[in-house]
């Protein structure tokens, strides 16, 4: 489980840029979904299925 704050920002698409660190612990392909108090929340594809 990944816990904490990280920055980040969109490109000129509109596409969220992950942290170096996000994406080595998460992997290549993530859902990404609104979660609490303005928070997001991410999964990685084979954690979303075990949900």
């Amino acid at each position: 489980m990944l816990i904490g704050e990280y920055e980040h920002s969109l490109d000129v698409k509109g596409r969220l840029i992950m942290p170096v660190k996000l994406r080595e612990d998460i992997g290549d392909k993530f859902i990404m979904t609104k979660g609490l108090d303005g928070c997001l929340f991410g999964f990685s594809r084979r954690r979303m299925e075990k949900f």
